[in-house]
């Protein structure tokens, strides 16, 4: 096991970066990352195509963001000090008075569906008005609202 030296989050050998605060852990005896895959056929890269969809967060004030869905998005707030830098950054959305956690959510796409994740956010992620319980996925669909913290999105899928 491995302990992050600043947040003191355990993790299993092998891990190169702690989840929780974004630091580097340092590398003990044989430590080191798993092997790439080998290429994707065509076959694979046709099917992600079709599954790929665009995840669009409008803002009630009129901005919006748009995310492709080939991987796992977090959400949440930059904090460089703490080496946190989520895939988007709600920063400049006065995320931080309305209540973003630097790590808040994160959206992905499983089988062509959409799901929201709360990563144990401290002001909660509510999906039309339902607080989500942390660290399950929940599906969202074209139309919901997304309220991380007291911030409200509207989702529109492309």
């Amino acid at each position: 096991m491995i302990k992050c030296p600043f947040c003191n989050s355990v993790y299993p050998e092998n891990t190169l970066f702690c989840e929780e605060c974004g630091s580097y852990l340092a590398p003990s005896d044989g430590q080191s990352t798993d092997p790439l895959t080998g290429p994707i056929s065509r076959d694979e890269e046709q099917a992600s195509r079709r599954g790929a969809k665009i995840l669009v967060l409008c803002i009630k004030d009129g901005g919006r963001i748009e995310l492709p869905l080939s991987k796992e998005v977090v959400i949440g707030r930059l904090d460089a000090g703490r080496a946190i830098f989520p895939d988007v950054d709600l920063t400049q959305e006065e995320g931080m008075d309305l209540g973003v956690s630097r790590r808040h959510a994160r959206v992905s796409l499983r089988q062509d569906q959409v799901f929201v994740e709360d990563l144990n956010s401290l002001n909660g992620t509510f999906l039309n008005a339902t607080r989500l319980v942390p660290e399950l996925p929940y599906p969202i669909k074209d139309g919901d609202e997304l309220q991380l913290g007291r911030l409200v999105l509207t989702v529109q899928l492309k």
